[in-house]
Order: C-alpha cells, then sequence, then structure tokens
C-alpha cells in the first residue's frame, strides 16, 4: 500500500529512450535478415505443393496399376523414385540461381513440387528399418509436412501484408523481365494499377513510367499452338467471368467432397486400418463443407474476393486431406479426384484473375 503511488494510479511501465527504439528495430530488421517478401509467394507455394500431391497420388496409381515394378529388375540394382525427385529439386534449384526476373519461378516451383512429391513417396523407406514402402503411417506424415507448408504460407499473408516499399521492389522485380523483353502485357498491367496506388514511396513513379514503356513480350510459341493456347484461355476466360461461375465450383465441390465420402463408405472393411481412412476422408469432407459454407456466407454477405478465397481452402482441403486417404481405399478414384480438385483450384484463380467476384455486391444486396 504504502508503495502505491499518490491518486491510487498503478504502475506504468517506464517509457524507452529514442536510442534503445532504434537500438530494437535494428535488432528486429537484423532478424529478418533485410529479406524482401515475394508478392506471388503464396501462388508459388501452392503450385509447390499441388504439384508434389498430385506426383504422389498419380505415382502410387501408376506402381498399383502396373503390379509395383522396379527398375533394374534381378540385378541386384534398385533405382528408387526418390533418385530422380531428388535430381528435379536440384533443378528447380539451379533454375533459382542461373536465372533472374520472375520467368523461372513458376517453373521452379512446378518442377521443385514433382521432385519432392518424388522423394516425400517413399518417406515409409526412411523411418522404417526394413525399408517399408507400403508403411501404414507413412499418409500422415505426408499430410503433416503438406498442411505445415499450407499453414504457414495462409498465416503469413495474412498477419503482414506487404508493405508499399515490398509492392514497389516487386515491381522493379518484374520490371526485369520486361528489360530482357519477357513480361507479358497481362502482368504488366497488373504491375501499373499496384503501382498506380502508391503514392508515397521513393522511386515509385519513375518505376511505373519504365513498366509504361516496356514493349510486350512476343510469344516463342509456333503461331498454331499460340491460338490454341489463347482458345483455351478464353474459354477458361469465359467461364471464370461467367456469373453463374461462383455456383458452378460450389456444386462441384459439394458434389466432389461428398463423392469421395460415399465411395469409401461403400467400400468398408471391418479393418482397424480402414477406420482410420474412413475416419480420415470423413473429416477432409467435413473441413471441405465447411470451407464450402464459410464461402457461401461471405459471398451472400457481398465479400465476393474473401468467397472465392474460402472456396479455394475447400478444394485445397479435399486435395491435402480428403484425397490422401481417399487414395488407399480407391487409388482410381482418388486420381479422378485429383484432376478435379487441381482443375477446381485453377477455376477459382481464375475467378480471382478476371475479377468476376464483384456480381457479388448484387448478391449481397438481394440476399
Amino acid at each position: 500500500m504504502g508503495d502505491t503511488p499518490v491518486g491510487g494510479s498503478a504502475y506504468r511501465r517506464p517509457v524507452p529512450s529514442p536510442k534503445k527504439i532504434t537500438a530494437a528495430r535494428q535488432v528486429r530488421q537484423q532478424l529478418h535478415l533485410d529479406l524482401v517478401r515475394s508478392e506471388k509467394a503464396t501462388v508459388h507455394l501452392t503450385t509447390f505443393v499441388v504439384s508434389a500431391v498430385s506426383t504422389i497420388m498419380i505415382t502410387r496409381g501408376y506402381l498399383a496399376l502396373t503390379g509395383y515394378p522396379q527398375i533394374g529388375g534381378d540385378s541386384g540394382l534398385h533405382v528408387a523414385h526418390v533418385l530422380p525427385g531428388g535430381l528435379l529439386m536440384l533443378a528447380a534449384l539451379v533454375m533459382g540461381f542461373a536465372f533472374i526476373g520472375r520467368g523461372p519461378r513458376p517453373v521452379a516451383a512446378l518442377v521443385g513440387g514433382v521432385g519432392f512429391g518424388l522423394f516425400l513417396d517413399e518417406v515409409g523407406k526412411f523411418v522404417t528399418a526394413d525399408n517399408d514402402y507400403f508403411f501404414g503411417p507413412a499418409p500422415a506424415i505426408m499430410y503433416v509436412v503438406f498442411v505445415l507448408l499450407v499453414v504457414t504460407a495462409q498465416v503469413g499473408r495474412h498477419r503482414r501484408p506487404l508493405s508499399d516499399r515490398e509492392k514497389v521492389a516487386n515491381a522493379a522485380h518484374v520490371l526485369v523481365d520486361g528489360l530482357a523483353g519477357r513480361l507479358p502485357d497481362s502482368r504488366r498491367q497488373e504491375v501499373l494499377r499496384t503501382l498506380d496506388s502508391i503514392s508515397d514511396v521513393r522511386g515509385a513513379q519513375q518505376l511505373r513510367d519504365l513498366l509504361a514503356d516496356v514493349e510486350p513480350r512476343v510469344s516463342p510459341l509456333p503461331q498454331r499452338f499460340e491460338v490454341l493456347w489463347r482458345r483455351i484461355a478464353a474459354a477458361l476466360a469465359r467461364v471464370a467471368s461467367s456469373r453463374f461461375a461462383v455456383t458452378v465450383v460450389t456444386a462441384l465441390l459439394v458434389l466432389q467432397a461428398l463423392g469421395a465420402a460415399v465411395v469409401v463408405i461403400s467400400l468398408w472393411r471391418a479393418s482397424e486400418s480402414y477406420r482410420l481412412i474412413t475416419a480420415g476422408t470423413l473429416t477432409g469432407t467435413a473441413v471441405s463443407v465447411a470451407f464450402i459454407g464459410l464461402g457461401l456466407w461471405r459471398w451472400r454477405a457481398g465479400d465476393g474476393r474473401t468467397a472465392v478465397e474460402w472456396l479455394q481452402r475447400s478444394a485445397l482441403s479435399s486435395l491435402l486431406i480428403t484425397q490422401v486417404f481417399h487414395f488407399a481405399a480407391s487409388p482410381f478414384t482418388a486420381v479422378a479426384g485429383v484432376v478435379v480438385d487441381l482443375l477446381l483450384l485453377g477455376l477459382a484463380s481464375s475467378i480471382l484473375r478476371t475479377g468476376s467476384t464483384r456480381a457479388s455486391g448484387e448478391v449481397g444486396a438481394t440476399g
């Protein structure tokens, strides 16, 4: 009581001096290693995870169809597919070392994901004394690895958005491709819109002027392939920009989630391992449906972009949870499910890219 200041006020923490504040800021900067975050980091990580999961599913499906052959036969040699997986991851690293600009990053994410999928597919051999490829908990180990990757990316994205300085730095990174004649016009326009929203960062206007003068990339594809690609891209854009695009994605997600659950239940076998498979599939289905519900809720509230992002999470949860367990019950239908999930992820990304979510305001207003 005698130590309480006059007036009964509680103790206040001492205000740090400006020198201490500066020192603390310097420590934080050193801990962050002065790294500039990429605005496409989540996109590239999603590509990496999706290609890795797809590789695992396709590899196991192929091995099941062909009776699990071994490269090397009876010669005493066994070339495990972890070796080409390591070579593909090496190729992805070399792409990052050898080239500058944005060009190699999507390819490196895809190639590295395929390599990592081939590597992780043999995790059962790495954690068992008898090199058991069919080790029961192997799918769970793979699942934990991928979930940690996706959750870390999502948390990092929403916890601290890119600052204006980081956005300008990303635009400067894109300019590298523009100066080399490798920048698509759609990407250039996207960066110009970002720079238009930034006015108080040094160099933003000068960078905008440079990007505005960059010549669009001339496609290296032959004329026939270029026309075919444009037709496919135009068809996807029409679907994504349709007012029914979100409805179609939602309906397919519901059918996809419930279909996996129905297949697993219809193949029910009274065994301890199958109970785990069924529980995992039903859990993945529940998570997917919950994300769909959140997406519909945000859609009716008028927040179309967030709604589509929740639908993306639903497709990802189906890919990372449902199909992993579904594969153990029915490899063939699981591979088909992976293809559907990939198409839904691509369609959701196209919806976000084309901006067709702006129709959500009308839905929210009438709902």
